[in-house]
């Protein structure tokens, strides 16, 4: 008897359990990726937390409470999920598609921990070419020899270090050495707006998406480290900004109210040019890295970026005194050494610097827009496994903005601290 109820009171223990279970399936080959990450650190100033990217005005004869304290950050929320699927072949091709979404909540307005899409594209592959469809990464001057090694998601953006747009892009390799890319982008941000898809600007009211274009040249003639070959590049977008003002010669750009005048509006250039390389000066040796070094980075030139640089570092059209418009021109750049001690440790230490061309007049009526940043960075890494790396950051931000503020200084210094770990699935 007493065998009898214990086995009656498991039955009834699982039917929750069985009657909740269920399964995951697909018509075709999904594949789950992604990683958990975090770190923690700190910072001499406490304008930003983990997310930081430039740094704030020194005090002077008045105290800047971001310059005369610091601050302690964690953060979890760069944990990333992906499904890669693999689908039938069509008109000849390899069919494919990618989603992947982060838990920072950046592209969603969400709070911080929400869940936020960063890719969604699908892909057609042929021998020679590749259809790309959706939201990825751009491709001029797009290097990221960066990615999961560096501790903060935000370090680079100052420097281009890339943006994801929703895009048609083909690539064709005439080759396996030389190829090129060509396609068209959205021309503005539909992600982390409060508008989202209904987004509208004076880049939407321009009457063609942007192109965007690569020209690319890789060879594993020089050896490789790890998944890296030699690759150099030259790639650039192109595009319109519609600024328009009222009778009065007010801009109205961002404006939907209705008006008994007549608007007057002028086309502002918005484009960029990028070089991009990647050089493994001291190639791994039949799969072992100790020893090896590479040489990676970027330089660039634009106007009107928009989207491509964050909104702290965007230096966007603006009217002159006459009512036409203009923008800044935008050069910069950035330069990443990475050595390896053993196959499982490695040192990389970055420079970035970018400058805004601006105008007198221009610095005058925006005195906290950012002219100039440097940034000096290194980082020491150590793969346990290769699921499990962890990683030791030290960073350096010199900032320069456009005018003086009452009491503070033009300029501002950063450093910070940070530890971290990624596991890997």
């Amino acid at each position: 008897m007493k065998k009898f109820v214990v086995i009656a009171l498991a039955l009834l223990l699982a039917v929750p359990a069985i009657s909740f279970a269920g399964s995951a399936t697909s018509r075709w080959d999904v594949t789950i990726g992604g990683y958990v990450k975090f770190d923690m650190g700190y910072m001499d100033q406490s304008h930003q937390g983990a997310d930081y990217s430039y740094a704030a005005r020194e005090s002077d004869s008045l105290d800047n409470i971001a310059d005369e304290y610091g601050n302690v950050f964690s953060a979890g929320g760069e944990t990333r999920l992906n499904f890669l699927i693999q689908g039938p072949d069509g008109w000849g091709a390899k069919t494919s598609a990618f989603i992947e979404g982060e838990f920072r909540g950046t592209t969603s307005g969400d709070n911080y921990g929400a869940f936020s899409l960063r890719h969604a594209w699908m892909k057609m592959q042929w021998a020679n070419d590749t259809l790309t469809i959706g939201q990825a990464w751009q491709r001029w001057g797009y290097m990221p020899t960066y990615s999961n090694i560096l501790l903060g998601v935000n370090m680079l953006t100052a420097f281009q270090r890339g943006s994801r747009q929703p895009q048609i892009m083909w690539d064709h390799k005439f080759n396996k050495n030389l190829g090129f890319a060509l396609g068209i982008i959205s021309p503005t941000n539909s992600l982390a707006t409060s508008g989202g898809a209904q987004r509208v600007d004076g880049f939407s009211r321009s009457p063609y998406p942007f192109g965007e274009g690569e020209l690319y040249y890789t060879s594993d003639a020089c050896g490789k480290i790890g998944p890296w070959q030699m690759l150099f590049s030259v790639g650039g977008f192109y595009g319109k900004w519609k600024g328009i003002e009222n009778a009065a010669g007010t801009d109205v750009t961002t404006s939907t109210t209705a008006t008994s005048s007549r608007f007057d509006d002028d086309n502002v250039d918005a484009w960029g040019l990028a070089l991009k390389g990647y050089i493994p000066i001291i190639p791994e040796k039949k799969g072992n890295k100790a020893g090896a070094l590479s040489l990676s980075g970027q330089v660039f030139a634009t106007q009107n970026p928009s989207w491509y640089i964050p909104t702290a570092f965007v230096a966007g059209a603006y009217q002159r005194a006459d009512g036409s418009y203009a923008a800044p021109l935008l050069v910069g750049g950035w330069g990443q050494l990475t050595y390896f001690f053993t196959d499982k440790l490695f040192v990389s230490g970055w420079y970035g610097n970018m400058r805004y061309k601006m105008s007198h007049r221009y610095q005058a009526a925006n005195p906290n827009a950012i002219k100039a940043e440097q940034q000096y960075i290194v980082n020491l890494s150590y793969d346990v496994n290769p699921a499990l790396r962890f990683g030791v950051e030290y960073d350096r931000i010199d900032t320069r903005y456009a005018g003086a503020s009452t009491g503070l200084e033009k300029d501002g210094t950063m450093n910070a601290f940070r530890v971290g770990a990624w596991y890997f699935f």
